[in-house]
């Protein structure tokens, strides 16, 4: 009889620990294992759940609704589940608490960033703590996150580094066609032939749209041909930052196009100049990741796992994180690489990606653990 596993989040809107949790539970073999997948903000879905796998949205109108809360409780019971993987603070600490009870199912947390987040947001430090010490593991895709909880007692044994995974739909990719990137561009009000700068993510401090837009206008202070339009594409969770990054854009003079999610990412990253990620703090990037692979050059700050998944003027460009101009350096560097020079790194990039992060192997890991963890409370 397969294992029962419960995968929650906190919703199935765009996001790239939304994406891993989604391919988690699409590649896990149904014949050894029976997956739920459990969300409670309805809010803007993108994901859909795969076929196969159980949907469970619970009901959640405020944190302290008492049908929120028995669902919670009913969600990590034995009756219901063999194992629990929560994943991001509020959620692992949902499942976490819930799981006090006795008749419970061991519960999993999984991180997914760096400890820098929490020098600015030391709430989440402190949950991502609380629940790592209550949790029977903790998985990361970010090694330094694990350092960090390790350095505050968690131990070591309960600590699990695992991957982002490079989605098959890229692996297997036939690139696509010149036609489709332009129509593509056009669509999201770009000109096909001025191919954009594009940086993916929701607009959270952390991701730092903001210190991106100040460094590109110091690269066009010193261009007298310009720099390309940027488009920057992702959940708009945060209105006043979207705001104030247009702001930004408009008093520097900058052509900055603002979309919501895209669906069709890939093709996205086959037309632009190149991919930027400008931020603060992360984990294993899927954005990084899918760029990549798909051998688009990617410029990213030193954060996370980053530096492990490129290699600076190898098969990509990096720079400090939080810094303006030494984004802007890195900007610049990206541009004035030649054509021939950029292909050749996307084509290293793309062989190192489909080596080190496929699915199938991830997927794999996260079983591998989930046995272990079955294994223990058994006995």
């Amino acid at each position: 009889m397969p294992i029962r596993l419960t995968l929650l989040i906190d919703s199935l809107a765009a996001g790239g620990a939304q994406t891993q949790i989604v391919r988690l539970a699409a590649g896990l073999d149904p014949t050894q294992w029976s997956v739920r997948l459990a969300w409670y903000n309805a809010a803007s879905p993108f994901h859909a759940v795969p076929a196969g796998v159980t949907p469970v949205q619970l009901p959640r109108h405020h944190r302290l609704d008492p049908r929120f809360v028995l669902a919670m409780r009913r969600l990590v019971s034995r009756a219901e589940t063999d194992l629990v993987h929560a994943w991001l603070p509020a959620p692992a600490l949902y499942a976490t608490l819930a799981a006090q009870w006795p008749g419970s199912a061991p519960v999993l947390t999984a991180v997914r960033c760096s400890p820098s987040l929490f020098a600015n947001d030391p709430t989440q430090g402190r949950l991502t703590l609380l629940t790592a010490l209550l949790a029977e593991a903790t998985t990361s895709n970010a090694q330094a996150s694990l350092d960090w909880l390790a350095a505050r007692h968690v131990p070591q044994r309960k600590l699990h580094f695992i991957g982002n995974a490079l989605d098959p739909r890229i692996a297997h990719r036939t690139p696509s066609s010149l036609a489709a990137r332009a129509q593509l561009l056009a669509s999201l009000g770009l000109d096909p032939a001025r191919p954009p700068l594009v940086a993916l993510g929701r607009f959270d401090a952390y991701k730092n749209q903001d210190g991106l837009v100040r460094a590109l206008a110091r690269v066009r202070a010193q261009r007298a041909d310009g720099v390309p339009p940027l488009l920057l594409a992702g959940l708009l969770a945060d209105p006043a930052r979207v705001a104030h990054v247009r702001d930004l854009a408009r008093a520097a003079g900058l052509e900055v196009h603002i979309a919501p999610a895209v669906a069709d990412v890939a093709t996205l990253l086959e037309a632009a100049r190149f991919s930027v990620l400008a931020s603060r703090s992360e984990g294993t990037p899927n954005v990084v990741l899918e760029a990549l692979g798909l051998g688009t050059l990617v410029v990213a700050t030193r954060v996370g796992e980053v530096p492990t998944l490129v290699e600076d003027g190898r098969t990509g460009i990096l720079c400090p994180p939080d810094d303006d101009a030494a984004l802007a350096v890195a900007l610049e560097r990206a541009l004035d690489l030649p054509t021939p020079d950029v292909a050749r790194m996307g084509e290293r990039a793309r062989a190192d990606m489909l080596a080190r992060f496929s699915e199938p192997a991830v997927v794999q890991q996260y079983a591998r653990l989930y046995w272990e963890i079955i294994e223990q409370s058994c006995g």
